[in-house]
């Protein structure tokens, strides 16, 4: 059979399998909680296996694999060392009082939990509102899966965009929140464990290529292909930016809404240890498939592809037809565990912390019942628009990109997750700091990453990563300043 035929027929079984899941969570009693948290009687395991795949989207199977293929290994070192390195760091750090002040707290969302912690309505809504700088994540996501099915299938990228827009939202419609996502996500899991395991094996199995043979060829193409550092790259040009810029965005990573949220859904504290230990072991194997990206850039002769297109083209020229639907399952899983978990996240945040508050002003004395039965269903009715600013951008990005689409979505996200990294960092381990001070860390740290980049500020200013790494820094000396001359003063 055709590969085509393969991978019509292995995307119909996750189709249906999808449908039953959703079917199954439909039949389950809806409430706003178990939308935005779920029941909180799910294995951590799966929790773990949720965020593993949440947090390595078409992002870590298409598109920063193609910035590896073009730049070499200091993009592996970068994104698929440097930068897990921090993440896992900050998971541990984190995870536990953000549990614990949630549990305290009863919240759902990582605004609401900000405004919680500090007494402030503004802050819940002024988060809520930046959260949404999360779209651009959503963008690059939805980017990837096209790109890959359309060169697979040979149609338009219009045409699968508006399919996967629908089936993920048509999904989370009719499904049933969190707890549906939550094991939809450890089946896709299945599918990315395969995947990768394919991909990392690729090298050998299929281009006959040993660890030293790729390293050579590599050289005999641009010996900067297998620097530590790669000068003549954009994002690798040197080891602040390989190593300190990724580390350092890996830590403050985590304070993206659909991951440190993750914590939420546990029961209680026991269960942190299985719930970490499956997100390090399970999302270390999707980091290392970045290295597919310099088996692709042996296989790949002749002239340079765009960095997006790289992988696509790479397991068309090189998995026969079976494994092919196999891989393309896998990185269309990827996609979606995380598509899917950005989207609940957001539709939450928009009813909890924004729509509640409105409706709480006109109607003061509207019941609670009544009042969750709303926020439900608007939650699931604001999916369709996410879906349509998705698509728009999505478009755009993939007929012209700067670069890569990863450069927009980094630009974005990471402008979220340096906003919200003091005001969750401190909140966790400073009881006493004013707010006031705490708004300011957010907003300088804001101001330095979208300044630093739109105003062309230092030789960094092309890469988000070190522009989000001066915001921190920044931001952080403010931060150490404050306490300072605040025990100064006791």
């Amino acid at each position: 059979m055709s590969a085509k035929i393969y991978l019509t027929i292995i995307i119909l079984l996750y189709v249906i399998g999808i449908i039953l899941l959703t079917i199954i969570g439909k039949k389950k009693k809806q409430s706003i909680e178990t939308y935005s948290i779920g029941s909180k009687r799910v294995n951590p395991i799966v929790i773990g296996l949720s965020l593993a795949v949440g947090m390595t989207s078409a992002a870590t199977f298409v598109i920063n694999p193609g910035l590896v293929y073009l730049y070499g290994l200091s993009g592996f070192i970068g994104y698929g060392i440097a930068a897990p390195l921090g993440i896992y760091l900050g998971l541990i750090i984190m995870s536990k009082k953000f549990l614990k002040f949630g549990e305290q707290t009863q919240v759902l969302t990582v605004p609401q939990w900000i405004g919680e912690r500090y007494k402030s309505k503004f802050f819940t809504i002024f988060y809520a509102i930046i959260a949404f700088l999360q779209i651009t994540f959503a963008v690059l996501i939805v980017v990837g899966i096209t790109i890959v099915l359309a060169n697979s299938f040979g149609v338009t990228y219009e045409l699968v965009l508006v399919l996967v827009l629908s089936f993920s939202v048509l999904y989370l419609f009719f499904g049933g929140g969190v707890n549906v996502l939550l094991f939809s996500n450890a089946l896709q899991s299945v599918f990315m464990i395969l995947a990768a395991l394919l991909f990392l094996f690729s090298g050998p199995i299929f281009l006959d290529l040993s660890l030293s043979e790729l390293f050579n060829q590599l050289k005999e193409i641009d010996s900067s292909l297998v620097s530590i550092t790669n000068p003549n790259s954009l994002l690798f040009r040197d080891i602040f930016e390989v190593f300190f810029v990724n580390f350092l965005v890996g830590v403050a990573i985590i304070c993206q809404p659909h991951i440190i949220s993750k914590a939420l859904y546990l029961k209680s504290e026991k269960d942190l240890n299985k719930y970490l230990i499956t997100v390090v072991v399970v999302a270390s194997l999707f980091f290392f498939v970045l290295f597919t990206g310099l088996y692709a850039r042996v296989a790949l002769i002749g002239d340079l592809v765009k960095p997006d297109q790289a992988i696509s083209k790479y397991i068309n020229q090189t998995f026969p037809p079976l494994l092919l639907a196999i891989v393309t399952l896998g990185i269309i899983s990827a996609g979606f565990s995380t598509l899917d978990n950005i989207l609940v996240v957001l539709s939450s945040i928009f009813s909890v912390n924004i729509l509640k508050e409105f409706l709480i002003k006109i109607k003061p004395n509207l019941d609670e019942d009544k009042l969750k039965n709303i926020l439900l269903i608007s939650s699931k009715i604001f999916l369709f628009f996410l879906a349509v600013i998705i698509y728009f951008f999505a478009i755009d990005q993939i007929y012209y990109p700067n670069l890569s689409v990863a450069i927009f979505a980094q630009n974005g996200v990471y402008g979220l997750f340096v906003t919200t990294f003091w005001p969750i960092l401190l909140g966790l381990f400073r009881s006493t700091i004013k707010k006031i001070f705490v708004f300011l860390a957010s907003l300088i740290a804001f101001l330095i990453h979208f300044g630093f980049y739109y105003l062309k500020i230092t030789i960094y200013h092309n890469n988000p990563g070190a522009t989000a790494a001066f915001s921190l820094i920044i931001s952080g000396i403010f931060v150490l300043c404050i306490i300072i001359i605040t025990r100064i003063k006791k």
